[in-house]
């Protein structure tokens, strides 16, 4: 093997061939006094569902342009709630007081749906754009052309400006770290280019203003084994307190040893979202676990947000990538080292490889306002 050939080989991570992908496009815009004096014909404050038209008019140009451009899953939210899509064999739609969660396959789930109340006046109105298809990362820059020029053409119809909405893209790796013990056998190489790079080898060229941000969110279950192996005393203040410092130990001192240099253990029972921040940010938001990280930062350590006398389901452990994880090849070795770490730490924690998963799911992002 040439040495040009070993150090591709160093860049590329091998990822069991069960893996699940996704991608979702989401266009965001306020709805704003401005917008609604388009629309003051159909809004009625004196009615008991005064924003009702309002929704079904613009909703309903939402889906035509998707018709037209053969976009079969779309989703219309003006309820101000967070947005999040995963991977399912089965189509549900979940809805807590503040999230929205979309659960789907895209080779077989499709369709159209609106979700607002006509009593209320939302802050914003969010597009959710999903994916459809056999080979969704392939075909990724086709589906960001496609949904970019309905985006626009939604826009033109609305009178927004560029500077009026937000687009981001999202795509998602997901797999068991310990698929092969299961008995999967087969795997796929990847080199992780990043997304500004994957869409510009097929002649796509992002946005010069772009934000991007690449991470990883692996679950691990507290089932009755784990906590064995901490010792609980449910009479004392901080009965858990053993248990998440057991985990947490392993947790960084597996993540230094393989070179990693951004995240944090969840252990609270809030859903970890991960934002581009200037500065490092760890805030509550009711049922979301905020972080805030810069990705041009070298190193801002890992943090642990738990409570000791407070037992959660599951353990979340969240790695960021920084840009000098951002390699000539791609975050292969970034995921690569992820999952070295992950590894050692299951190791230790005497994990049941054939029995126990921990799931892995890679996130690459961007976020941009249209030129």
């Amino acid at each position: 093997m040439s040495i040009l050939r070993k150090r591709s080989a160093q860049h590329k991570v091998y990822i069991p061939s069960s893996v699940r992908e996704n991608q979702y496009l989401l266009a965001k815009f306020d709805i704003t006094d401005e917008l609604l004096a388009r629309f003051s014909s159909v809004i009625d404050l004196s009615c008991r569902q005064p924003y009702l038209r309002f929704y079904e008019i613009i909703s309903g140009l939402f889906f035509n342009i998707n018709n037209e451009l053969d976009l079969e899953s779309g989703k219309f939210v003006a309820n101000d709630k967070f947005t999040r899509v995963r991977y399912s064999q089965e189509k549900v739609t979940a809805q807590t007081d503040q999230q929205i969660l979309f659960l789907y396959n895209s080779q077989y789930h499709t369709g159209q749906n609106a979700y607002y109340d006509g009593e209320q006046r939302a802050k914003k109105i969010t597009l959710v754009f999903l994916a459809n298809g056999d080979d969704i990362r392939l075909d990724a820059a086709k589906f960001h052309q496609k949904v970019k020029k309905a985006i626009n053409e939604f826009s033109d119809q609305l009178g927004l400006k560029g500077k009026d909405v937000r687009i981001c893209d999202h795509q998602h790796l997901t797999y068991d770290l310990f698929a092969k013990e299961k008995g999967i056998s087969g795997i796929q190489a990847h080199k992780l280019r990043s997304m500004t790079d994957r869409y510009a080898a097929d002649g796509y060229y992002l946005e010069e203003n772009i934000d991007e941000l690449t991470y990883a969110i692996v679950d691990l279950p507290v089932n009755r084994r784990l906590k064995q192996l901490a010792a609980i005393d449910e009479l004392v203040a901080q009965p858990y307190q053993p248990l998440y410092e057991l985990v947490e130990s392993a947790f960084i001192a597996a993540a230094k040893r393989y070179q990693l240099s951004h995240g944090a253990m969840v252990a609270n029972g809030l859903i970890p979202i991960v934002r581009r921040s200037e500065q490092q940010v760890v805030l509550e938001n009711g049922e979301l676990q905020m972080l805030g990280y810069n990705p041009a930062h070298a190193a801002s350590g890992f943090t642990g947000i738990w409570s000791g006398n407070k037992l959660t389901d599951c353990i979340q452990f969240v790695f960021v990538a920084s840009v000098h994880d951002n390699t000539g090849y791609g975050y292969g070795k970034f995921l690569s080292q992820v999952e070295y770490a992950l590894a050692a730490m299951a190791e230790q924690l005497e994990y049941v490889y054939q029995k126990e998963e921990l799931l892995v799911r890679f996130h690459q992002h961007i976020g941009f306002y249209p030129a």
